[in-house]
C-alpha cells in the first residue's frame, strides 16, 4: 500500500482511509497506519477537506488528521480508490497530524523575492 493512497478501510464502520504510513513500513509490517476520511464536512482546524475526485473519492470529504491509528493490514482493502494525493495535500495532512498530537511547527516560509527594480551588482 502506497503512502497519500486512499483505501476502503474497515473502522468505526466500512469507510475511506489515507494511508500515511510511509510505503516501504507498509511492505513490511502487518498494519497499516492511516487518517479516516469522513463525508460529513464539518470544519475543524485538524480536518483536511479533500475535493471530489482527489485520490478517488466518489464526494468532497474530510481527513479527519486527530484521528490516526493503525490498523490490521487485513482491516484495508488492497485497491486504491484512486491515484494518491499531491505532495502538497499529504504536506497539509502531515501539519494537521501533528498539530493534533501537539507537535507544534513554524508555518512554512515563502521563498524571499528581490525587491521591485533591484538589481544584481
Amino acid at each position: 500500500m502506497r503512502r497519500g493512497a486512499l483505501h476502503w478501510a474497515q473502522l468505526d464502520k466500512r469507510r475511506p482511509a489515507l494511508v500515511v504510513s510511509p510505503t516501504r513500513r507498509n511492505l513490511l509490517a502487518s498494519d497499516v497506519i492511516v487518517v479516516p476520511v469522513s463525508g460529513v464536512l464539518r470544519p475543524m482546524v485538524w480536518h483536511v477537506r479533500l475535493k471530489r475526485g482527489e485520490g478517488g473519492l466518489a464526494r468532497e470529504s474530510m481527513a479527519k488528521c486527530e484521528q490516526v491509528t493503525t490498523i490490521p493490514r487485513h482491516a484495508i482493502e488492497p485497491t486504491p480508490l484512486g491515484a494518491p494525493l499531491s505532495e502538497d495535500r499529504m504536506r497539509e495532512i502531515g501539519r494537521a497530524i501533528q498539530s493534533a498530537v501537539g507537535i507544534v511547527l513554524p508555518e512554512p516560509e515563502e521563498a524571499p523575492t528581490a525587491p521591485t527594480g533591484a538589481r544584481g551588482r
